[in-house]
């Protein structure tokens, strides 16, 4: 009876112990992956400055919304790549006026964040190869600086890694990108808003720099807020004649706790299949086969008392 008892306790050790790297490789893994019906609607609020073209005139300390829509694009996207879709526009809804808007396509690889040479990546319509992190971070996010692809000046400007915070009772990594001075290209508008003397238009370069903080709940990647600090104006041999749009925008409330909402499984499970389960099950395994030797030891002594009190009868 013992030697039944301690070979099914030695399988179950066994089993045990080989489930230990499977949940921290196989199943883990499994879960690490960005869904393939992702679907994200953020609202960044702040008070800006800006030119409003259409009744020609600077707009100061104006309250804006930038509604930014995300979609995957399910047809497009594999079991390694995730194709999304992201729209955003600024508005002042004080004056129904729409300050801007932007369209982006990009694959990124859906354990990493990186980009993905693939799928028509465009930005405003144009053909635009990208690189680096492009919306999130890593799964298992590290104390490090990354690429982060930047779409303005459309190259990768690193995310510098800084520092530890709490976002609503969530631990959260502070990374921060800043743009220095860029000319991203040319505006042309009347000498009269820019300030010149004269008639007619004049030409100049439009200039644009940004801070941009993400804090990054760490095991699923996924930023729980960003804060955008932008700068776009005018510049005319050297002198900034007009600004275009500048200010800080950030997430609101709703969008900050619909970020913490969506990194809820990744921070329960994830830890449990990596390093909680896999420890147990490697104690629960040895302790099991330890029992296991121990019985048949003691059952082995017996039966070997038993033969010499015979053999004294």
């Amino acid at each position: 009876m013992r030697r039944i008892a301690a070979v099914v306790l030695i399988a179950l050790g066994v089993f045990c112990l080989a489930m230990a790297p499977m949940m921290r490789t196989w199943l883990a893994d499994s879960l690490m992956r960005t869904p393939l019906d992702y679907y994200s609607q953020t609202v960044n609020v702040g008070e800006v400055d800006y030119f409003n073209i259409e009744d020609v005139e600077s707009v100061e300390n104006a309250t804006v919304e930038a509604h930014s829509t995300i979609r995957a694009d399910v047809a497009s996207s594999t079991d390694e790549t995730v194709v999304w879709d992201q729209f955003t526009w600024i508005r002042d809804d004080d004056r129904d006026f729409g300050i801007s808007s932007s369209s982006r396509r990009a694959g990124h690889d859906r354990v990493t964040g990186e980009a993905v040479d693939c799928c028509d990546a465009m930005i405003d319509e144009e053909p635009v190869v990208q690189a680096g992190q492009l919306w999130k971070f890593p799964f298992l996010s590290e104390q490090r600086d990354y690429d982060f692809f930047e779409t303005t000046v459309q190259e990768v400007v690193p995310m510098e890694y800084d520092g530890v915070e709490e976002i609503e009772g969530v631990e959260a990594y502070r990374y921060v990108q800043t743009v220095e001075p860029t000319v991203v290209g040319e505006r042309t508008v009347p000498r009269s808003v820019a300030g010149l003397e004269g008639d007619g238009d004049v030409t100049g370069d439009e200039v644009f720099s940004i801070t941009r903080t993400y804090w990054v709940e760490p095991v699923s990647g996924i930023p729980v807020n960003v804060v955008e600090d932008q700068h776009r104006a005018v510049v005319v041999d050297g002198a900034e004649v007009l600004v275009l749009l500048s200010g800080e925008l950030a997430f609101n409330q709703e969008s900050v706790d619909g970020k913490i909402e969506s990194t809820e499984d990744a921070r329960a499970y994830l830890p449990l299949l990596r390093t909680t389960l896999p420890i147990g099950s490697v104690i629960l395994g040895l302790g099991l086969v330890a029992i296991a030797v121990v019985l048949l030891a003691t059952g082995r002594r017996g039966t070997d008392t038993g033969l010499r009190s015979a053999n004294v009868g």
